[in-house]
């Protein structure tokens, strides 16, 4: 293969992992957390301040610890947080 090609080929990877990356951002005002089965949710910072939401943390920090790097990940399943979600809203 070419480097001329083969430049081509990785930056077409490139922009292709750039794009899903870029949808894949919180939106301002947002955070992200992942419940147990891998779901992602985008919920308001609001929801922050409801207890629910801090007991969830809790629960999450007592499963998890207190981790600084990777992703927010509560034990709960997706139906329960989509039931607390509705409850808030």
């Amino acid at each position: 293969m070419s480097s001329n090609k083969l430049g081509e080929l990785i930056a077409s990877k490139w922009r292709g992992l750039a794009s899903k990356e870029s949808r894949r951002k919180k939106s301002k005002g947002h955070f992200v957390f992942y419940a147990k089965g891998g779901k992602r949710f985008l919920v308001p910072l609001k929801y922050l301040d409801h207890p629910i939401f801090r007991v969830l943390l809790e629960v999450a920090e007592e499963e998890f610890g207190n981790v600084a790097c990777g992703p927010l990940r509560v034990p709960c399943e997706e139906e329960l947080i989509d039931h607390l979600v509705s409850l808030i809203e």
